[in-house]
């Protein structure tokens, strides 16, 4: 059983309220629980560490995900216009830039814990954003 403020769910009532979610909820959701792990874990390293996880555990914003999905099934059904297709490269260009500043943080946190990249990747179960 899960207690939340004084509320009890049971876990399996949890997860099929979960399984209710449309994608960009369920995504949304998804994002606030790898943050709130990230809060959870990163009191309990140095400073300099735990700044590189906030950052690393920051996500794509559930709007901006949920936009470039769009624009990739018009993309895929061949419906994409030219003001689309340029507002695609825009948002891949932003999100590659974000995914590149990622893992240059993972790798930096990597070397400051004086580990390899896969073992901090399951040490804290990172996911791609």
């Amino acid at each position: 059983m899960i207690q939340i403020k004084e509320v009890q769910v049971p876990f399996e009532e949890l997860l099929k309220t979960v399984q209710q979610l449309n994608s960009s909820e369920l995504e949304a959701l998804f994002s606030q629980v790898i943050r709130v792990q990230a809060q959870r874990k990163a009191p309990s390293l140095p400073q300099d560490q735990s700044l590189l996880f906030q950052q690393i555990n920051q996500s794509i914003s559930p709007q901006l995900q949920e936009q470039y999905k769009i624009l990739l099934a018009k993309r895929d059904s061949e419906t994409l216009t030219s003001k689309e297709y340029q507002e695609l490269l825009n948002l891949s260009a932003q999100i590659e830039e974000l995914e590149v500043t990622r893992i240059k943080q993972i790798t930096e946190l990597a070397q400051l814990r004086q580990t390899s990249l896969p073992s901090l990747i399951q040490e804290f179960h990172l996911q791609p954003s």
